[in-house]
């Protein structure tokens, strides 16, 4: 999905139509520009966004002792080796199908020892997600929708 883009009919037409019939009840003022644009951009858990990169520190961080010594030492090796010397809480691992298989499980078992799975995927789960906006369950994660961009919908 590709962020708004205000020459795009397609995406004037989205964001027009969003506003004006508020499908999830959000409350748009339409009275206002800046409570159109607040309400749109606000951070919610009902719009859980993906992240594309995650922290090194962020991973070792959710991982507990008990699940990381529950570990294959080749598990354990890889773990170390992928969240290895890289900044400090920098998002900087991109997020692979492979990633979100071994430490979420994703399309079947992860790598984490059966007594410790459903914890583990469960902290896996809040280091690779975060809360969005609508105008990001819209149109893409970090898209902010601007007040230049409303007025372009608004008008179109």
């Amino acid at each position: 999905m590709m962020a708004f883009d205000r020459t795009d009919p397609t995406d004037l037409a989205a964001l027009k139509s969003e506003v004006n019939t508020d499908p999830d009840g959000l409350g748009y003022d339409t009275a206002t520009t800046a409570g159109v644009v607040d309400v749109i951009n606000l951070l919610r858990s009902a719009y859980t966004q993906q992240k594309p990169k995650v922290s090194s520190a962020e991973l070792r961080s959710a991982t507990t002792y008990d699940a990381y010594d529950g570990l294959a030492i080749d598990e354990q090796e890889w773990l170390r080796w992928i969240t290895g010397s890289n900044g400090f809480e920098e998002e900087n691992i991109p997020v692979s199908a492979d990633l979100r298989h071994r430490l979420l499980g994703d399309g079947g078992n992860s790598i984490w020892a059966v007594a410790d799975r459903t914890e583990m995927e469960a902290a896996m789960t809040l280091v690779f997600s975060r809360d969005g906006s609508r105008a990001e369950d819209l149109f893409g994660i970090g898209t902010t929708i601007s007040e230049a961009d409303w007025f372009a919908a608004r008008d179109s």
